[in-house]
């Protein structure tokens, strides 16, 4: 439930009555009931958009209050349509996510898997969009192109050399854990096993070597901070790097960015370039054209950010859905 049906949705909902429609012509008993996914954000969007409010400002119990009766009002004219249209749906067995019988069997689904100690919790990088307050899942992520700029900034070794690091994200200096290059990139070869100093903020961070350095891209070399992408991750991850975190949930920067703390991450970045443009640690600025990651329901970037999250043993059953899935085939 996130808005008015269209043309697609009774193109793709025609579908399904026809093979419903197939099977009951040729005897089958059919089980065709009607559902509405309306527990979720896209409803609280609509709910937002519509009405011009949002959870923070009206409270939890008066928020869903509104989302309960938008969602009311908009399943009333699918089901018109629907009904128009001639779906042969059994509406005895119609059904909202909302409800208390389909939140009881979630809840009991999901009680049941840790009983069985098929679910576990812990902290861990989530994908976080700081407009809408809420982890998201990579399926619902868009690429956008933006005009950006390309930062080249200077990194001071222990042996009193400069290292320059071209990067887009650079209010992402506080939270620098490491610089990688590629481990065949001769320019930099004999730098693994030195220690960088981050411009500004003056802390000190191994140089390390990794595949996953492009050679290509900027400089070559290139800071890992926590975190500014999946590849950040992934290195975090890897080589059991320290975690900083410099970006809030809200999107405004943290105490580890000491001056900056309370800016949002785009005036914390203009700060931060204009501070070490004063401190002659600036050494190019390029304009480019550059693909982010956004949240599909609202195009703000997204950040990652850790959570506490709850991770199911999916793996564990890898050979026998595989399997499963051959016997589909």
């Amino acid at each position: 439930v996130s808005g008015k049906l269209h043309l697609g949705h009774v193109y793709s909902y025609s579908h399904a009555d026809f093979v419903a429609r197939f099977w009951r012509m040729n005897g089958y008993n059919v089980f065709y009931p009607m559902g509405f996914d309306d527990n979720g954000l896209p409803t609280e969007r609509l709910v937002e958009r519509t009405l011009g409010i949002n959870v923070q400002d009206i409270g939890r119990s008066a928020f869903i209050k509104k989302c309960l009766e938008m969602s009311e009002e908009a399943e009333k004219d699918y089901r018109e349509l629907w009904t128009r249209l001639g779906l042969s749906i059994d509406w005895r067995y119609s059904y909202r996510t909302i409800d208390d019988q389909s939140r009881r069997l979630a809840q009991f689904s999901f009680i049941d898997l840790l009983h069985k100690d098929l679910a576990y919790r812990k902290k861990a990088p989530a994908i976080w969009c700081p407009e809408c307050q809420t982890a998201i899942a990579q399926a619902e992520l868009d690429d956008l192109d933006r005009e950006s700029m390309f930062f080249t900034l200077t990194f001071v070794l222990d042996n009193g050399q400069t290292l320059p690091i071209a990067t887009t994200r650079p209010e992402l200096l506080p939270a620098c854990v490491a610089v990688f290059i590629h481990p065949q990139d001769r320019r930099y070869q004999a730098l693994v096993g030195c220690v960088a100093r981050v411009p500004i903020f003056g802390h000190e961070v191994p140089v390390l070597a990794d595949p996953g350095a492009d050679p290509e891209k900027g400089t070559g070399a290139v800071m890992c901070c926590t975190f500014g992408d999946s590849a950040d991750v992934e290195w975090w991850y890897t080589h059991q790097l320290p975690l900083v975190e410099a970006i809030a949930r809200d999107g405004r920067m943290t105490q580890a960015a000491g001056p900056f703390q309370d800016s949002s991450s785009g005036e914390a970045r203009q700060q931060i370039v204009q501070k070490a443009d004063e401190l002659g640690q600036l050494l190019e600025a390029q304009p480019i054209i550059q693909s982010v990651r956004v949240h599909e329901r609202c195009d703000t970037p997204v950040e990652y950010i850790i959570t506490n999250q709850w991770f199911i043993r999916v793996l564990d059953f890898k050979e026998a859905c595989l399997a499963a899935g051959e016997q589909i085939a």
